[in-house]
């Protein structure tokens, strides 16, 4: 299975002015990228409404060819590679430009049906992470008077920042280095604020070879009154409980609530930036608490399910909770089932456990 991590990097680049003109470098690419995925995934909705629309003759369709960088007719499949090409030649590395087009064509075969039915809007990309093939990470070595990772990206220097790396990403980098497991398509991102870099590391993980028997299997209750409730046999298990999911979650959406009123009684000075200080603080605090919580739980039930050798878990009634959720204001900004869901649904994969939904 495909595993990312998110790992902190700065450039591993002492002269000032050197390190500047790198980190212009990886500005620009991230616009061009920007900008090239939003005209691409256009582009692959007009050719492929064209087929559709009524008003235009099967004669006509036939006859709307795509021309090519050298003015020759060229495959429909092989237009968004040409359109990217053309756009983003000589300015971003050509392996960029591959991987973008693979990622944005699909993501936009994700969404067609419900494009065509009407359930869903074309999508547009804001701030999207710089995709790279896998040979495109180079030169990695580990240095032992640092504790951290060199590497090198299209002839930028890189060095990892690990911290108290608790999602064991040193374990991850080693077994890259060794070549125990093989690096993706990968991507670097570029913090909302600017100010930081990281490497979203995506890495074929093998699957974890365990005795599971067929016959155990775990029901499991998803609710925000107990984040899970699990059940084997005779055994009950309780992970988590509301007063530390949402009575906390709550918590840091009145503070910031708080701080958004008392900003208006902030002396000026500096202008926006000043007034908004106090905001800052609580800039991604929430979802960052809401996605360590349910990688927590999510944790614990595979933990639970490992240790009784089941090869399933049941979410009990979980669709149907899913669309009283959506008629509930407070559930639906509350509770993330479809976060907990798919955290649950990539731990299970690396083990071979099923995740399946079960009316009961």
């Amino acid at each position: 299975m495909i595993l990312t991590r998110k790992i902190e990097i700065v450039i591993d680049e002492n002269e000032r002015e050197l390190r500047s003109e790198y980190l212009k470098q990886i500005h620009s690419w991230g616009y061009l990228v920007r900008n090239g995925a939003n005209e691409l995934i256009s582009y692959l909705y007009s050719i492929d409404r064209l087929k559709y629309y009524k008003f235009i003759t099967e004669d006509t369709k036939i006859e709307l060819g795509i021309i090519g960088a050298k003015g020759e007719t060229i495959k429909e499949g092989s237009a968004s590679y040409v359109l990217l090409s053309e756009r983003l030649k000589g300015q971003v590395p050509m392996d960029v430009a591959n991987a973008l087009q693979q990622n944005v064509t699909n993501s936009y075969k994700e969404i067609r049906g419900k494009i065509f039915k009407g359930t869903a809007s074309l999508k547009s990309f804001g701030n999207i992470p710089i995709p790279f093939g896998g040979a495109s990470l180079r030169n990695l070595v580990y240095k032992e008077y640092t504790n951290s990772y060199h590497f090198s990206l299209f002839g930028i220097p890189f060095v990892t920042v690990l911290g108290r790396d608790r999602s064991n990403n040193n374990y991850v980098l080693n077994k890259c280095l060794t070549k125990e497991i093989k690096i993706c398509t990968s991507s670097l991102q570029i913090s909302e604020n600017k100010r930081k870099l990281f490497l979203l590391l995506s890495v074929e993980m093998p699957r974890i070879e365990l005795s599971l028997s067929e016959e155990n299997f775990i029901d499991a209750h998803l609710s925000i009154e107990t984040p899970i409730v699990a059940f084997f046999r005779n055994e009950k298990k309780m992970i988590g409980n509301k007063e530390e999911y949402l009575h906390r979650r709550i918590q840091i959406q009145k503070a910031l609530k708080r701080a958004q009123i008392n900003s208006a009684y902030t002396n000026g000075g500096r202008g926006r930036k000043r007034k908004t200080k106090a905001l800052e603080n609580f800039n991604g605090k929430e979802k960052d608490y809401i996605n360590t919580k349910l990688h927590t739980y999510s944790r614990l039930l595979i933990d639970f399910a490992v240790k009784n050798r089941c090869s399933t878990i049941n979410l009990i009634n979980q669709t149907l909770k899913e669309k009283d959720a959506v008629k509930n204001p407070f559930l639906l900004r509350n509770w993330g089932y479809y976060g907990l869901k798919q955290k649950l649904a990539y731990k299970a994969n690396l083990f071979g456990i099923k995740i399946v939904d079960k009316t009961g």
